[in-house]
Formats: structure tokens, sequence, C-alpha cells
């Protein structure tokens, strides 16, 4: 999927368990949290950065271009390390490794006079996530992606839920979104890298199926197939639909 896809899906994901929508007698939102509309925005934009973390083993992707030059030289270390383009960032090691950062950063806290307990590692992760969504509005010009990115840090960091697993299930909960959204196009992912099991020649060759497991051990379901596709910007486009009427709820 394409950076600004995989964010919206992020938000979506995290309205969608945060509000309370509902679409006649349908119910469209799960409301987990009790969150007030500042919180659940700023929750919405942490998912959709997270939502963009496995792509951090892609050069050219909108993360790689979001704080260059340090981007840049993140991307090629975490490409170099997790074997390139989706592969251990687009696993369930690659998972549990963005939870392990989560988990850190949001364990870290200070006691201060003026803000009470402060969060100073969730809002410096903040920054980069939510610097990582609002990139992918390109009209968006880059101080403004800043100033943006740098007000939903501080609110995280200072004026944070009272439920702390929030930050910890924005973050995880956005890149298993991105994974899930790759394994829908036909290039599929392998969730158990570094463990390739090859699909045999055999199951290669049949009909509708055969595409779904592939030589280089990566599953896919391309309900959605190539990247960038009329499928995907359907798909896309009713994601935004979604997070829009969310957000006006919330």
């Amino acid at each position: 999927m394409m950076g600004g896809h995989h964010a919206m899906s992020g938000a979506a994901a995290w309205l969608a368990i945060t509000t309370n929508v509902s679409l006649g007698p349908v119910d469209l939102g799960f409301g987990l949290f009790d969150m007030n509309q500042w919180e659940t925005l700023a929750g919405a934009m942490v998912c959709a950065g997270a939502a963009m973390l496995p792509d951090a083993d892609h050069q050219s992707a909108t993360i790689a271009r979001s704080l260059p030059p340090i981007s840049n030289v993140v991307t090629k270390v975490v490409a170099t390390v997790s074997g390139g383009h989706r592969n251990g960032t687009h696993s369930i090691i690659g998972i549990l490794a963005i939870a392990l950062l989560a988990w850190i950063a949001d364990k870290w806290s200070m006691a201060t006079e003026v803000f009470g307990v402060v969060y100073p590692g969730a809002a410096v992760l903040a920054v980069l996530l939510i610097s990582f969504a609002v990139k992918t509005m390109k009209f968006m010009p880059a101080v403004f992606c800043w100033v943006i990115a740098l007000a939903g840090a501080g609110f995280v960091g200072v004026n944070a839920p009272d439920e702390r697993s929030w930050f910890f299930l924005a973050v995880v909960l956005g890149a298993a979104v991105h994974i899930v959204g790759d394994m829908l196009t036909v290039g599929g992912v392998n969730w158990l890298w570094p463990i390739k099991i090859r699909a045999p020649r055999w199951f290669r060759r049949l009909p509708v199926v055969g595409g779904c497991w592939k030589a280089n051990g990566r599953i896919a379901v391309p309900v959605l197939g190539e990247t960038g596709s009329n499928a995907e910007w359907v798909l896309a486009s009713a994601l935004t639909s979604y997070v829009v009427v969310a957000l006006l709820v919330a």
C-alpha cells in the first residue's frame, strides 16, 4: 500500500476501537477507552504515524523523506539489518521490536511541579510518528508539519489519558495494520521472517490461490492487486470517509 493509505488505515483502526460510531443499527466502533476529543485526535495521529513505521526498511518511502538527512540514514540502516523491504520490519519480529520501542518510550516518566507526571519518551516518539502521518499530506508545508507534530507530541507527553496503555496499543496497532495492508497486495509479506517456508511449485501453479503463497515464503491475499491500484484507492477513500465521520462523532 502507499504511504498515505497506510497512515489512513492506522487512523481508522484507532478510531474504530476508541469511538462509538454507529451507522443505523450497525456499530462501527468499540469505545474501549474513555478519551475526550483531543485525546482521540492525538491517538489517531500517533497510530497513523505508527502505521508507517514498518516502511523504515524502504529508502524511497515517505518515512525516509520525513526528516532528512537523519531519516535517510536510519532507513538505510534498518533496511540493511532487516534484509530489505518487506522482510524483517514486515513480520512478527518487526512488530515485537516496535512494541519494545513503544514500551520503553512510554515507561520513561518524570515528575514536574508545573505539569505533574510527564512522559518525555512518549512525547519524543510521538513527534516522529505524527510528523510521519502529517508528511503524507503532501500539500502541507514542512513548517506546519513540525508545528502539528510538536503540538501533538506535547499533548501526548503532558496531557495523556489516565489509561497509559493507550500509547503502546496505538503504536503496535498501527504497525500491525500496516503489515495486514501490505498482505492485501500481490507482493505479500512473510510474517515468520527470517524463516522462509517456500511454496512448492505445484501449489504456485494452482489457479486463484497459487499466488497467495509465494516462492520467497511471503503470504498474500491480493484483493487490492498491485500497490496503488484502483481497488486500493477505493479502500483508502472509504477509510478516509470513516475517519472524518468518527472524528466528528468524537
